[in-house]
């Protein structure tokens, strides 16, 4: 089998698509692997794929990309972890969901059950995962600062930006944030523009900030040194879990998340992870657990053994093949 995968811009995104493509080989498959920006037509050709794998609608960013796709006269994998219908998805092309759903030769997942309905091609349900050997292990060559609450990723969305202030407010000092620079840029604005915290609060927020991780091997090394970390899935996850829940977990660390119905479904509050419903529960957590290392001892760690077995992409990359073959 020989699968020509695509990586996007997205950076959550690429982790996820190049730890599948890492998967698919492990289990056998012929890869090609290209970032989207970077594709060799001359090469995908001789390498000739019976199937090309990608991200939400990233085989339509481009019209002479699309055109070059339909040329290969193969099957197409859609794996998406974001609303079809979001901006996240389409960039502003809200004609792309029709326009997938008229393709044939056509396999799509979804991280969330929910939007399998927007589909009219084949449809599956597909958690996300991770690449577990990256996160399981500290690497000492790797420096980061230790952090008494860590929250990595886009600090976007009313939701996240709500939560954030209140902890902000709540616990000055406490809280370090790691992003690209300009969303956190453009968070400070929406902070100000929203009214969620006033000047004060808002350099205290500003000193929160510790850069951006270049990769996920910094990233696991900056949860390894974390006393607690924090996870708000974004409005569009109406049920699924993040795969930052899954690389908390997996470095062993302390993770305060919010509680979604898979999260919750496939790890045990209270004895895994700490699940909030609300912002006064995630204040009073904190309040509990930022002063009690020994009770956060007692939870941190017990999700490792579950993720490395049933959470990790190569077992994601298992399930696609299987379907793949099927067709």
């Amino acid at each position: 089998m020989k699968i020509l995968v695509l990586s996007p811009a997205s950076i959550i995104g690429e982790m996820i698509i190049k730890g599948i493509a890492r998967g698919f080989e492990a289990l056998g498959a012929d890869v090609l692997l290209f970032d989207v920006k970077e594709i060799d037509k001359a090469k995908i050709k001789n390498f000739n794929p019976d199937v090309v794998f990608g991200m939400d609608y990233i085989f339509f960013h481009d019209e002479n990309l699309e055109t070059f796709i339909d040329s290969l006269n193969v099957p197409c994998v859609y794996y998406f972890i974001d609303d079809p219908k979001s901006v996240f998805a389409h960039g502003g092309r809200e004609n792309w969901l029709d326009k997938l759903n008229k393709r044939k030769n056509s396999i799509i997942y979804s991280w969330d059950e929910k939007y399998l309905p927007d589909f009219t091609a084949e449809a599956h349900y597909l958690s996300t995962g991770i690449d577990f050997e990256l996160y399981k292990q500290d690497d000492p060559s790797i420096y980061m600062p230790p952090s008494r609450l860590l929250f990595a990723g886009r600090p976007l969305t009313d939701r996240r930006e709500s939560i954030i202030a209140e902890v902000v407010k709540a616990f000055a000092g406490l809280l370090t944030i790691y992003c690209y620079p300009p969303h956190f840029e453009q968070s400070v604005k929406n902070m100000r523009e929203k009214g969620f915290l006033n000047e004060a609060q808002i350099e205290d927020y500003k000193k929160s900030y510790r850069g951006f991780l270049p990769d996920e091997k910094h990233l696991a090394a900056a949860y390894h040194r974390a006393d607690m970390i924090l996870n708000i899935t974004l409005e569009q996850g109406f049920s699924s879990m993040n795969s930052r829940v899954l690389e908390g977990l997996a470095t062993g660390s302390f993770l305060i998340s919010d509680y979604i119905e898979d999260t919750a479904k496939y790890f045990d509050e209270g004895k895994d992870l700490i699940l909030y419903k609300n912002t006064d529960e995630l204040i009073n957590y904190i309040r509990e657990y930022k002063d009690a290392p020994e009770k956060r001892a007692k939870i941190k760690g017990n999700a490792v053994s579950k993720i490395e077995k049933n959470h990790t992409l190569a077992s994601r990359a298992e399930i696609i093949l299987e379907r793949i073959k099927a067709l």
